[in-house]
């Protein structure tokens, strides 16, 4: 936690975690419909982003080859900022979540994840990342931070 903490200082960032047992009350409330509000605009950027590689790639590329086409340059730090200062990150120890952890690596599928499970993840992603860095950055990339924030936000998600 100490690492989280200095990582966070030195980026001048003070992350706003919602404890487990209010997020829902802080979903429900004006700061957090104005966070979930917040998301829209990220979510439209990133989902043209997907679409613009889709369409200049019509062959069946891999992952891992679209992820290279992707440029989220311009969003990620501003995305980063606004996951970690918005309140959607809940503090919960998810060292010892296996089905989290085994939903992020790929072993287990995403499939359809509540608001509250999206939010557990997105805060397993950005604390990985301090220590992983550039694990954010890949997860944006590969879409995953996108069926989070949709989840959160309350959107389907579109199927590829």
């Amino acid at each position: 936690m100490v690492v989280l903490t200095l990582f966070f200082f030195s980026m001048s960032i003070k992350p706003v975690l919602t404890s487990l047992e209010d997020f829902e009350n802080y979903l429900s409330g004006s700061k957090g419909k104005e966070a979930v509000e917040g998301l829209f605009f990220y979510i439209e950027i990133i989902e043209k982003e997907f679409e613009r590689v889709e369409k200049a790639f019509p062959l069946t590329l891999t992952d891992e080859a679209k992820q290279r086409f992707i440029d989220l340059e311009e969003i990620k730090i501003d995305l980063k900022r606004y996951i970690l200062e918005s309140g959607l990150m809940l503090d919960f120890e998810g060292e010892d979540w296996l089905e989290g952890k085994e939903m992020l690596e790929g072993i287990r599928p995403l499939g359809k994840v509540s608001p509250i499970k999206a939010s557990k993840l997105l805060s397993m992603i950005m604390k990985k990342d301090v220590s992983d860095f550039g694990y954010y950055e890949q997860n944006l990339k590969k879409g995953t931070i996108l069926i989070f924030l949709k989840s959160i936000y309350g959107r389907e998600i579109k199927e590829s």
